[in-house]
């Protein structure tokens, strides 16, 4: 089986708060296969209307993880391994920036990403288990998406203040002549410890992290637009300002628990997948 999906895109307002929707389902007939997705650093809300799904992280082996209904996930710093199996039926709610905690006014760094966490237990009632029960009971992805974009419509917060800044200036981010927590820091006239503080709070992650994930999200997209056969590496190194081969290899090893070598051989165009540019990256 080839691995497929649907895309459901959003507008303003909500597409302040949702990247886009993203429908996974596979007919009785298909046989079981392991599907990997790239490192995003974004956050994920999942619903699974199947049998429990197995995934795992980077190199670990799966199972030791399981999908059951609903889940929160991210973010997603290391390649994500999943089982699609024969009826597997899975929607993802793929977040902006701030968006997740604009929803349940969670600090996203209080969270671990490599875990997965029930959405219910940032909740006072058990919203997203009847939620769950409501879209299993509707029929279609498109009509699934609808209903949740009516609801997280009228359950989202605005954007705090603390926030504005980082949204602000997100962009310097693509500038590499920049160090973006300055810039930022310097428009906002704020430190820029609070601005590193406030990116871990809103998003997950700080300034730096950011920039060490997006230099290698270009590595990876480079290999998979690549129309030579042969990759040649140290171009690469030259092309996105690695030190030299360790340095390219290291990131290899941190996000996607592997070499570049057997990322070429065993899994880039093998069930292997990136989000959709947003946005800001």
């Amino acid at each position: 089986m080839g691995l497929t999906g649907t895309h459901f895109e959003t507008v303003p307002p909500l597409s302040d708060i949702v990247k886009h929707f993203y429908a996974i389902r596979s007919t009785p007939e298909d046989v079981s296969t392991i599907a990997r997705l790239s490192p995003n650093y974004e956050m994920m809300l999942l619903f699974n209307f199947s049998a429990p799904i197995r995934l795992s992280f980077a190199s670990e082996v799966l199972g030791a993880i399981q999908l059951d209904k609903v889940a929160v996930l991210g973010p997603l710093r290391k390649m994500l391994n999943y089982e699609v199996l024969p009826g597997t039926d899975l929607l993802a709610v793929v977040f902006n920036l701030d968006g997740f905690y604009r929803l349940f006014q969670v600090p996203v760094d209080s969270l671990h990403g490599e875990q997965l966490h029930h959405p219910d237990d940032f909740t006072a009632t058990p919203v997203y288990q009847e939620l769950w029960e409501v879209l299993k009971r509707t029929p279609s992805s498109e009509e699934r998406v609808a209903i949740l974009k009516d609801y997280m419509n009228t359950a989202t917060h605005a954007a705090e203040d603390g926030a504005q800044p980082l949204l602000e200036g997100v962009d310097y981010f693509n500038d590499p002549q920049l160090q973006p927590a300055k810039a930022i820091a310097a428009d906002a006239e704020l430190s820029e410890r609070t601005v590193q503080l406030r990116f871990k709070k809103y998003v997950g992650y700080s300034p730096k992290e950011m920039l060490r994930f997006l230099r290698f999200k270009q590595v990876i997209n480079s290999i998979e637009h690549s129309a030579d056969a042969d990759v040649d590496w140290f171009d690469l190194i030259h092309d996105f300002g690695y030190h030299d081969q360790s340095h390219l290899i290291k990131d290899f090893q941190y996000y996607l628990g592997t070499t570049p070598e057997t990322f070429i051989k065993q899994i880039a165009g093998k069930e292997f997948c990136t989000t959709r540019a947003g946005r800001n990256y």
